[in-house]
């Protein structure tokens, strides 16, 4: 039975914080005078001689029980025996979880800011390389390789927001709520709470134990990095096909065919949009883990705390290597010389039309569209076209002005100069977006930082209050 229900090869992820959380509880004890200052000196260095090492041991429930064992052992039962006094494991592994989850938040974030570091420094590269845009899985309009690389940012600098939102209420200490209802020990909670380096307690303590939402969201905001990794993936490998022939990905993140050795497989890809889905797929099976149980504490929760570190895990990985991958990525010489790019200045024609000849819009759109299956049937692009053919096409004599818009539109560079709104591919503006995310990221790089530096003062007040004992 022990050995079926037993969480104790998943819980050393949260064993240090659980040594810091009982030397925390200890120090706290002895300041209300629950224990007196030669047991609370017995007990903490006990927990000193294990906090870097677990202590052997096996046939237990968990890291908890085993802990306790260990400082019973070492300094007697009268003793070790005082440690559990106004605690449970109920609010201590709430507790742990919510330290190492924090840790796991700061470490992904970032990783996450240097992928995006990395690519803001490719866009700045690629501000004036001509690139297709796609929707349905076809070229649309003309972007540049800079504005496809900044729409990636965009979605992972939003799930760098979340994570740090999140960090705020993963940073809230449970412990103090004992088993469901607290203690009649005067225990400072908010003293433990900042030995421990959270912001704030979860102050109701049914809901301290009986909640794992916490843990929800972030596998919530895991699942969604997945995706935006995922998606990067997909379109680097469809990009890098040899029919689409747009990128080029490196030779050191590709494998050859074990039978076709023209192959040049995306294999880390590949896997990296496979192992995405499983975070996702862990969101989802958390959410059903949790899903109808009753308040208070459940042993249903322990088997939620696995897939946090399976995510993290997978999650960090991938994040390295697309940090690595990213900078590797070469465009190709010949997307500019396409043959469906002039196509894709169909619409800023029409737009042209609109402005220059007065024509609706819908009608514009229907010209272009009699243009384009004109000139596929001619087997020629629209860059062939003659002002005749653009006289008989729009059914009336353009003046010259026109024909030269439509000229400059057909010039993919020219082109990219001709949008005007905000956060288009125009060389200017997405320079702009460059460099306002390159000062962003310096803001959340600090942010975290800050979040760093704070875990270890507490770290540092910690172990000063126990030397002081």
């Amino acid at each position: 039975m022990v050995g079926f229900i037993s969480s104790l090869e998943d819980d050393f992820h949260i064993y240090q914080p659980t040594v810091l959380i009982n030397a925390a509880h200890v120090i706290a004890l002895q300041r209300a005078r629950a224990i007196d200052r030669q047991d609370a000196r017995k007990i903490l260095a006990a927990l000193r001689k294990i906090e870097k090492k677990a202590p052997r041991g096996g046939g237990v429930e968990d890291i908890h029980v085993l802990i306790e064992e260990y400082v019973t052992k070492r300094v007697g039962p009268d003793v070790g025996g005082r440690m559990h006094l106004a605690k449970s494991r109920n609010d201590q592994v709430a507790t742990a979880i919510r330290m190492t989850l924090r840790i796991e938040i700061l470490q992904t974030t970032q990783l996450l800011l240097s992928l995006q570091s990395q690519i803001i420094s490719l866009a700045r590269k690629h501000e004036r390389t001509v690139f297709p845009g796609y929707t349905h899985l076809q070229p649309a309009q003309p972007i540049t390789f800079a504005h496809f690389l900044l729409a990636h940012h965009d979605s992972l600098d939003r799930s760098t927001q979340r994570l740090l939102e999140i960090y705020q209420r993963v940073n809230m200490s449970p412990m103090g709520a004992g088993a469901i209802a607290g203690t009649s020990f005067s225990v400072n909670r908010n003293l433990v709470a900042r030995l421990l380096g959270f912001d704030a307690i979860v102050e109701n303590s049914l809901d301290g134990i009986g909640t794992r939402d916490f843990a929800l969201e972030a596998l919530g905001v895991f699942s969604i990095v997945s995706l935006d990794l995922s998606r990067l993936a997909q379109d680097l490998i469809f990009y890098s096909s040899g029919d689409v022939g747009l990128v080029e990905l490196p030779d050191e993140f590709s494998s050859t065919s074990s039978i076709m050795p023209q192959k040049k497989n995306p294999d880390p890809l590949e896997v990296l949009r496979a192992r995405c889905a499983k975070i996702a797929g862990n969101h989802l099976t958390a959410t059903i883990m949790l899903h109808g149980l009753p308040s208070g504490y459940n042993l249903d929760f322990q088997e939620v705390t696995p897939l946090l570190w399976e995510s993290t895990g997978t999650l960090k990985s991938c994040l390295t290597l697309m940090a690595k991958l990213v900078p590797r990525i070469k465009v190709s010489k010949s997307v500019a010389g396409k043959p469906y790019m002039p196509f894709l200045a169909a619409t800023e024609i029409a737009n042209i039309l609109v402005r220059s000849e007065d024509l609706p819009f819908r009608k514009a759109h229907h010209i272009m569209g009699t243009a384009v299956r004109i000139a596929m049937k001619r087997q020629k692009n629209l860059r062939e076209f003659t002002p005749k053919d653009w006289n008989d096409v729009t059914r009336r004599k353009l003046n010259p002005r026109t024909l030269r818009e439509i000229s400059a539109a057909l010039d993919p560079q020219r082109l990219l100069h001709l949008y005007r709104s905000k956060g288009s591919p125009n060389p200017k503006e997405t320079r702009k977006m460059a460099n306002r995310r390159a000062t962003r990221l310096k803001l959340w790089n600090r942010r975290v930082d800050s979040y760093v530096a704070r875990l270890r003062m507490s770290d540092r007040e910690l172990h000063a209050a126990a030397r002081s004992i």
